[in-house]
């Protein structure tokens, strides 16, 4: 039997390993990914999802969904002798188990098991380059200024160099993993293969990419303000900021002396001299909104009253 659709339940390949493998195989079958929602569109499924991460109204779907489907086959990331993991594998014309484990459980209940595996998820290989400019940005929205994006693109373009743009989901400011998958295929639209995305990076690992790139880029609606902390941490961390400016941006951030503001930069600076001084101004320009500077408003002293 072939088959005519992957059925998973997660259908967000950022979030679960189990999800980005029924992306990849069914891209590799050439069959449509079907979330359970939308299954009975399938007459000959290969199901492939765990049974213990379905709720209660899921299970009953998947119950009804056996029902209609004349027949179907199951890969099987797990077992755990539930009630509808016996009957999907005992009712199933073909059963793939994940690893031998799972097999050797199974091999009693179904004698059409066959033992089988995942290979690894990773698709993007390529390596990062040693660019002659390197652009890196994190926390956007989940909502991204690509006219602002497409500017800096042409910019770079027109500096003669090769450059990279590196992108973090940052994902306590971006709303979901989702948001995160939209944000690259925007980007991937504009940049092509000059895009890389880095995926969820830790605090340290943000901090190491701000002391090493060219700029740090990050556009905002309707500009950049004093509560946009992705651009307070570049700019403590003495990157070169790339950004849109108002009359409500913080006064502290003046064009080309310590930021630039995209919409009134003719081409980008990307000589040494000028770049160590952007930054000087830009680290000087956060300083006086650190850490220290706002607990002073709150007549903090450092000290607990006894």
């Amino acid at each position: 039997m072939t088959v005519d659709a992957v059925v998973t339940h997660h259908t967000d390949g950022f979030r679960s390993g189990v999800a980005r493998f029924n992306e990849l195989l069914a891209a590799r079958l050439h069959v449509p990914l079907l979330g359970l929602p939308d299954a009975e569109r399938a007459h000959k499924p290969l199901l492939s999802f765990k049974v213990s991460e379905l709720e209660s109204e899921d299970v009953a779907r998947v119950e009804a969904l056996l029902g209609g489907w004349p027949a179907w086959q199951v890969f099987l990331h797990e077992f755990r002798e539930s009630p509808l993991e016996r009957r999907l594998v005992a009712e199933a014309d073909r059963v793939f188990a994940g690893n031998a484990e799972i097999e050797r459980v199974v091999r009693s209940s179904s004698r059409a098991v066959e033992l089988v595996w995942t290979p690894g998820l990773l698709t993007d290989d390529r390596p990062l380059p040693d660019g002659d400019l390197t652009v890196f940005s994190f926390g956007m929205a989940h909502k991204i200024r690509t006219d602002m994006f497409r500017r800096l693109r042409e910019l770079l373009e027109a500096s003669g160099k090769r450059y990279g743009l590196f992108v973090s989901a940052a994902n306590h400011e971006t709303t979901s993993m989702r948001d995160a998958e939209e944000i690259w295929s925007e980007l991937q639209a504009i940049f092509g293969d000059d895009l890389f995305f880095l995926g969820n990076l830790s605090d340290v690992a943000i901090a190491d990419r701000l002391a090493r790139t060219t700029y740090f880029a990050a556009f905002f609606t309707p500009a950049v303000r004093a509560n946009n902390t992705s651009v307070a941490s570049a700019l403590e961390r003495g990157a070169v900021v790339i950004t849109n400016l108002d009359e409500f941006s913080p006064a502290e951030y003046v064009h080309m002396s310590s930021v630039i503001d995209i919409e009134r930069c003719d081409a980008l600076p990307s000589a040494e001299p000028e770049l160590r001084e952007l930054s000087r101004r830009g680290r000087e320009a956060a300083a006086g909104a650190s850490w220290d500077r706002l607990l002073e408003r709150f007549d903090y002293s450092g000290r607990r009253d006894e």
